[in-house]
């Protein structure tokens, strides 16, 4: 049983963030494409026109095009993934990236959920009004939201895995004989949290993770909180979209909340 239920847990407003943690936010889509048994190659038939077309449509607003590193190889050997971006200015935040059977939406600094809420409903009725239909019909197989955060601690005087339990809220624990009996510090010099739960609204799984990376620079725990739908539990047209979106919102927001209580929180608010 997943434990984020709506009647279990009550909606909160974040309060306003000056120094807001975000990396990046992402949603991602997927959709069905066709398989070639023998070769073993897929291939989406609205690919590259798609492209072309979501960028005349978009342009006005992301006038800038790049081609990513994936265009050498050919698309259908590199299936579900972005071969081209687009920018509203050059380096910049949003972002949009097209492929084969995906399109994802970023934005990093200067996050607010209405306007990339806005923005995903744009893509995905793009999308949709796009797509060949004529040639198969439009499945979505995947609908993720994935949130990046950057939680700066000083490495020379806190313990990585104290910070994850007094600070993040994520108690990892050895036994101390770990440590008595063997020849290491007790102070690790690499972590990495991996969790998935089974959710029930939206109806799909929370990924939770805490990895010990950097910053800008500074000594950091990258924290994502990710929420997949996959096949039959992905919302299959336009108006299923924004509900779903609106509850694997409130599922990121209230991880937020509460790994980020207290000290945390109060150094994002500026206090």
């Amino acid at each position: 049983m997943a434990i984020f239920k709506a009647d279990k847990s009550k909606k909160q407003e974040t309060p306003i963030l000056l120094y807001p943690p975000i990396i990046e936010a992402i949603f991602e889509l997927r959709w069905e494409i066709e398989g070639d048994p023998q070769s073993e190659r897929m291939r989406d038939p609205s690919y590259p026109m798609m492209y072309g077309s979501l960028y005349e449509r978009m342009k006005k607003d992301f006038p800038v095009i790049e081609d990513l590193p994936s265009v050498q190889a050919h698309p259908e050997a590199t299936p579900y993934i972005p071969r081209h971006r687009m920018r509203k200015d050059r380096n910049a935040y949003p972002l949009i990236q097209v492929g084969p059977g995906i399109v994802t939406v970023n934005l990093s600094k200067g996050y607010a959920w209405d306007a990339f809420r806005s923005l995903i409903l744009r893509i995905v009725e793009s999308v949709i009004d796009l797509y060949p239909t004529h040639s198969i019909p439009l499945n979505f197989t995947k609908s993720e939201l994935r949130f990046v955060n950057g939680i700066r601690f000083d490495l020379a005087r806190e313990n990585p895995i104290s910070f994850l339990a007094d600070k993040l809220h994520m108690k990892l624990e050895l036994d101390p004989e770990i440590f008595e009996r063997n020849p290491i510090h007790d102070r690790p010099n690499a972590v990495g949290l991996n969790l998935s739960f089974v959710l029930d609204k939206p109806m799909g799984h929370l990924g939770i993770a805490a990895n010990l990376g950097q910053f800008e620079g500074k000594p950091a725990f990258i924290q994502q909180t990710l929420i997949q739908s996959f096949g039959e539990l992905a919302p299959a047209d336009s108006a299923s979209f924004t509900p779903w979106l609106e509850e694997a919102h409130d599922v990121a927001e209230t991880c937020f909340q509460i790994f980020c209580k207290g000290e945390l929180m109060e150094k994002f608010c500026g206090a």
